[in-house]
């Protein structure tokens, strides 16, 4: 074989295997503490799930998927769009899509597009209503994660963790219970007191007692 054809083979290998490798890859998502993802949304509302159909349009790729929704609460972006009666979504998973079922009620954050269009995805925080903790709830209806979206949630791999500035909020969940659904981000919301100080507040708060600033794993 000829070094021609063999630069040519090495091309298509190497094109395919990289191919191969997007889709074995799909779409991942880094964990974040729902709060982070709250704060990164341009709106988060509580929506019934009333139809899917796949589109095709001029203000969408195609292949989208388009849920049509009853919005029942709006926790942010009224200041973009009062009512939401559509969100979209790519169709296929590799491409962050994300399926929800018709009438079930979730709690939605997305983001807004081109033409006023809400898209949402793998990565976004969107959780079947009733499968919300009380405090999660709870949070969202008295603006608890809003007002903390000045400050920052640190994520915390491994021990020992980096001491938070007065800014900051360290979030344990991936380090101690190793998942990222864990008591802080079930129970726990970063909030800013008077002094202008970050801290957790909910059943789920680090506490310093725990030693997770210093010392040895």
């Amino acid at each position: 074989m000829n070094t021609l054809m063999t630069g040519l083979l090495f091309s298509v290998l190497l094109i395919l295997t990289l191919r191969l490798q997007e889709l074995v890859d799909g779409c991942t998502c880094l964990p974040v503490h729902p709060q982070v993802t709250f704060c990164n949304s341009d709106i988060v509302i509580r929506a019934l799930v009333t139809r899917k159909r796949l589109i095709s349009s001029n203000k969408v790729e195609p292949g989208t998927i388009q849920y049509a929704v009853k919005q029942e609460k709006m926790y942010k972006g009224f200041e973009m769009k009062k009512m939401v009666e559509y969100v979209y979504t790519a169709s296929s998973s590799a491409a962050c899509g994300v399926e929800l079922e018709t009438n079930i009620q979730y709690l939605i954050t997305g983001q807004f597009g081109i033409h006023g269009i809400i898209h949402i995805g793998i990565c976004n925080w969107i959780v079947p209503w009733d499968e919300l903790t009380s405090l999660q709830k709870w949070n969202l209806k008295w603006n608890k994660y809003e007002t903390g979206c000045s400050c920052q949630i640190v994520s915390c791999h491994g021990l020992p963790c980096s001491t938070p500035t007065k800014a900051q909020c360290v979030w344990t969940d991936l380090v101690f219970e190793k998942t990222p659904a864990g008591s802080q981000a079930k129970n726990s919301a970063c909030t800013k007191h008077d002094d202008g100080s970050c801290h957790w507040s909910g059943e789920g708060s680090a506490s310093v007692n725990e030693n997770i600033y210093y010392g040895e794993p």
